[in-house]
């Protein structure tokens, strides 16, 4: 067939990239946000009312805004430490993501104002504590680490404001808050490289790689000695502890494996690891406290 007979179809028109979009929000992380507010208002509750849905898609959508606004201000550093990111690879826009991220971020805390008071102020605090984290606060050693790790341990608080119940929640806020502040020092180090090529101020940057080593171990061996308490206190039954001493396990395993860790590629295995993690736990407790086998 002559190639003038050829019909051609015209180019699909440029429109967004869904994928790139939802990479920038890191759905992963927002649905670990969504189980974490869920699990904190059923242990208050003991049910799922209609404000606890409500509360965990408020929650998912302000870690959604945070996340792309991360990436939006810290997109030169993330062309040596993440280049294939949606920004510093150029498959999404800047300006784009911009709006991406004041949406998100405006849409979490918009719902978090229908909820009961006390969660309301919990949905517009962790709002401004986001966005002072990215804006200043990260370029501060440790300070940044720990109000991520506390914002982390407060989505299960943020469950337990939103049915009014939220004293029994505070056992995985806690867990929660030092797994976090250990799994951010490591990512720190894995992103070391581009940090003091563009003079950032990370805690790994002010200390020697040993140091932070050494408080990361120290932040899960205090988590190790803390996890079996609820089950030996009688508030979580045996499905709990079985489960959490294999997530101690798994912990005991990236101290270990953290002291011989030097490549970026190694750490963010163990960071990922730790990601596996997040989701034990979330079931160590939600079978420790239905008592299936109890």
């Amino acid at each position: 067939m002559s190639s003038k007979n050829r019909t051609c179809n015209p180019p699909p028109p440029d429109v967004p990239a869904l994928r790139p979009a939802l990479e920038l929000v890191r759905p992963q992380n927002c649905a670990i946000t969504f189980a974490s507010v869920l699990l904190g208002g059923w242990l208050g509750a003991q049910s799922f009312p209609p404000t606890l849905f409500l509360a965990a898609l408020s929650a998912s959508f302000i870690m959604a805004g945070g996340n792309a606004l991360k990436d939006v201000l810290g997109v030169e550093t993330d062309r040596i430490n993440h280049p294939k990111r949606p920004l510093p690879s150029g498959r999404f826009s800047l300006r784009t993501a911009r709006i991406e991220s004041v949406f998100l971020l405006a849409l979490g805390a918009a719902l978090g104002l229908a909820l009961p008071l006390s969660a309301t102020l919990t949905a517009l605090g962790a709002t401004a504590a986001l966005v002072a984290y990215n804006v200043r606060l990260k370029s501060v050693p440790l300070v940044g680490n720990l109000l991520v790790s506390l914002l982390c341990g407060l989505a299960f608080a943020f469950g337990g404001f939103a049915v009014e119940h939220p004293l029994p929640a505070t056992i995985p806020a806690v867990f929660a808050t030092l797994f976090h502040f250990g799994r951010e020092l490591l990512k720190d180090l894995q992103d070391i490289e581009g940090d003091r090529l563009l003079h950032g101020t990370t805690a790994p940057l002010y200390w020697s790689h040993r140091s932070i080593r050494v408080l990361i171990s120290a932040t899960y061996l205090v988590l190790i000695l803390l996890t079996p308490l609820p089950f030996l206190q009688n508030l979580y039954g045996l499905p709990y502890l079985i489960l959490v001493l294999l997530l101690n396990g798994l912990l005991l395993y990236v101290i270990a494996t953290l002291w011989r860790a030097e490549t970026p590629a190694a750490l963010n295995r163990l960071s990922q690891l730790l990601k596996a993690g997040m989701l034990l736990g979330l079931a160590a407790i939600v079978l420790g406290t239905i008592r299936i086998f109890s």
